[in-house]
């Protein structure tokens, strides 16, 4: 057995820890996928890894090439490395294609991508996957399909031994077996014959069916699984190591990141938030269960509410409390030790703001960090809108560019836009008040918000407008985050700036965000433009029906409208740079028409979105809706089991782009780990778009 139970997941670091015995230098390298869940993991290892003293380089990856390249480039001439660690990648192609597994070379794979590939999971001891149960509980018969297959007898072994049952003569005697093999055939009994014939006959039937029982597992598409964030933080608990806030809170951005790209079903989510609700309660034993009260992140707060477990700190809630208006007038007085208070010690900049009087005093400063920490920095459960970042901007923006509240009302109509603004109204919240940042808002207005959407929602069709979540508190001088939040900004952070491009700087920025709230800063600021950015492309081409329905799926081709000097489809060229800001579109256009849609068959039909890269090539995502599977003609009977986190969701377009790529001799480069995003010439898109209905 060569996959790891998800009770035994400290085996597999205890592996590594042992290959790091073996050598003084960097004995550890972690390929990760340049995506938020895999960041979210890399944090929870590095933090094992930096406590335990082990040496690792972190090698960005975002395909199966640079995976080889990198292997090449430094692993086979560096005898020092013992451990690979592939997180978010590595787990659906035979790992042993990409790197060569010499002797003291273990691999470690953290993977939620689904289906795996067999021979990680139950062919080389040097290779270990992780598994979130569904190895364990559903894979028995295909475990035995597999070994059957790669270490049964073939036909030629059961004939040989079959003859030897027929004869007594001596088995280590050459000239004898040739003899016994002879009589075999000329002089077998008719009964015995007839025997051996249907025993020969019964196990080529076993022996195909288990060949059908395997392809039909690699058949039934892509997945996803168990966030690899969240199986990093059960490792951490297996090691023993004491789950504080940041680990808890990585492991929850991660997961989160799964269920708004549509990865994990509701059920899946259910899962996770089931898990983490315990884990935040322990990490964060005063903090509220409740709807949290949003802080100012910028301005001063002119009133501060009180809570009961605010009230629990008391000497540093006086301290705020008496802090909160400054001396004479708005002018703040100059204070050098303000700078020497670092941006994440809230008592130490009320104690330094009050007045210190020597470098020693503001030395003490640094070390009151810990005080209040369940206020501040404590994970907090939610009820969270489908408000786009709500906490950081207004009311009004927040459901503006909504993909949520654009498709349920149609706000690219005047009617829809009529209905938004009378549900504002029907909040009670005037237009000024909709306009201002949200964190101005009374804390009235704001649970006023929570409660009369429950009451409201059903009749402008947002009845499921609130889904559990958690947020964060950053302290009173900084912004609270949802976990939403951050998994948008950290998204907004991975597409890179020209600057940044080609030194992995999108990823690091991202990496930074998750422990520096001064970088996470700038990536809500990206967020929200490529919220304006997804909404107004989507509501551009809604308005323009620029998404054609066929008979087996939907294309839109972004960038391709009749008209580019529309203010919401000027940036339609940005949807190429970035396979998430895509996959949210092609999101919000399927659910929109799928929800709109009057007739059922094409409220189920899959969704392909292509939009223009720089060099004349197109990037082409294909999507199927949450819960269905998109089965092809020649499949239609194959019956497959149901995962713990996607349910019956699969997506099966890797395999069709594979076949039509393959048919039409296209120039076709997959360039992530997602099977079902690729890279085209666009001259090659028209014959491609009409292979693909012969196919599906």
């Amino acid at each position: 057995m060569v996959y790891i139970s998800s009770t035994h997941y400290e085996d597999a670091y205890r592996r590594l820890s042992d290959g790091a015995a073996h050598t003084s230098g960097t004995s550890v390298l972690i390929f990760v996928s340049t995506d938020v869940d895999a960041i979210c993991a890399l944090r929870l290892l590095t933090t094992l890894l930096k406590r335990d003293s082990i040496g690792h380089k972190i090698i960005p990856v975002n395909n199966y090439a640079d995976i080889s390249q990198m292997n090449q480039k430094l692993v086979e001439s560096n005898l020092q490395i013992r451990t690979l660690v592939f997180l978010n990648c590595g787990a659906q192609v035979d790992i042993q294609d990409l790197v060569n597994l010499r002797d003291h070379l273990s691999v470690i794979i953290v993977d939620s991508h689904r289906p795996f590939n067999l021979y990680n999971v139950y062919w080389n001891e040097q290779v270990q996957c992780l598994d979130d149960g569904d190895v364990e509980k559903n894979m028995g018969d295909l475990r035995l399909a597999f070994e059957d297959i790669e270490f049964g007898n073939n036909e030629s072994a059961d004939d040989a031994s079959d003859s030897d049952d027929e004869d007594d003569g001596d088995d280590d005697d050459d000239d004898g077996v040739r003899n016994k093999k002879k009589k075999r055939k000329t002089g077998l009994d008719p009964d015995e014959f007839i025997r051996l014939q249907e025993q020969r006959a019964k196990k080529r039937g076993q022996r195909q069916h288990h060949q059908e029982l395997v392809q039909a597992y690699y058949a039934q598409g892509s997945y996803y699984g168990q966030s690899c964030a969240v199986s990093m933080l059960m490792m951490a608990e297996q090691l023993g190591l004491p789950p504080t806030a940041d680990l808890v809170w990585w492991a929850i951005v991660g997961a989160t990141s799964q269920y708004l790209l549509q990865q994990i079903d509701e059920n899946g989510y259910a899962l996770v938030v089931s898990r983490m609700r315990d884990l935040s309660r322990r990490v964060s034993p005063t903090s509220s269960l409740s709807t949290p009260a949003v802080t100012n992140g910028n301005s001063r707060p002119s009133k501060r509410a009180q809570s009961p477990h605010h009230a629990s700190s008391s000497s540093s809630q006086a301290l705020l409390d008496s802090q909160l208006e400054y001396p004479s007038g708005d002018q703040q007085p100059f204070n050098p030790y303000l700078d020497i208070v670092e941006e994440e010690d809230d008592e130490g900049f009320l104690k330094a703001r009050a007045g210190v009087s020597t470098a020693a005093e503001a030395g003490l400063l640094t070390s009151s960090k810990t005080a209040g920490r369940p206020v501040s920095g404590g994970i907090c459960e939610s009820s969270e809108l489908q408000f786009s970042l709500l906490r950081h901007w207004s009311l009004a923006s927040a459901m503006q560019f909504s993909p949520f509240v654009a498709r349920r009302l149609a706000t690219w109509s005047s009617r829809g836009r009529a209905r938004l603004d009378l549900l504002v109204a029907k909040l009670g919240l005037s237009k000024a008040e909709a306009g201002a940042p949200f964190v101005h808002l009374a804390p009235e207005l704001k649970a006023q918000l929570y409660r009369r959407m429950a009451e409201i929602g059903a009749d402008y069709d947002m009845a499921d407008a609130a889904h559990p979540g958690f947020v964060r508190n950053y302290g009173w001088r900084k912004s609270s985050l949802s976990a939403s939040d951050m998994v948008q900004a950290l998204m907004a952070l991975l597409q890179p700036t020209e600057e940044e491009a080609g030194d992995g700087g999108g990823f690091y920025a991202a990496y930074d965000a998750l422990a520096q709230f001064s970088v996470l800063r700038r990536g809500i600021d990206g967020a929200m433009d490529m919220q304006r950015l997804v909404v107004g492309q989507g509501v551009t081409m809604l308005e323009r029906q620029a998404v054609k329905t066929l008979r087996t799926f939907r294309l839109a081709m972004v960038g391709m409208e009749t008209s580019s000097s529309s203010e919401n489809g000027g940036g339609s060229g940005q949807f190429g740079n970035s396979a998430f800001a895509l996959r949210q579109l092609a999101l919000f256009l399927m659910q929109t028409l799928r929800e709109r849609s009057k007739v059922a068959a094409q409220s189920r039909l899959p969704f392909i979105i292509a939009a223009p890269l720089a060099d004349d090539r197109l990037l082409v995502l294909g999507i199927t809706p949450i819960g269905q599977a998109l089965v092809r003609s020649s499949q239609a009977n194959a019956t497959f089991s149901s995962s713990q986190f996607a349910g019956a969701s699969r997506n099966q377009f890797g395999m069709v782009f594979e076949a039509v790529a393959n048919d039409l001799g296209a120039d076709v480069r997959q360039g992530f780990f997602d099977s079902s995003v690729l890279e085209i010439k666009r001259a090659d898109m028209s014959a491609f778009v009409d292979k693909l209905r012969r196919h599906l």
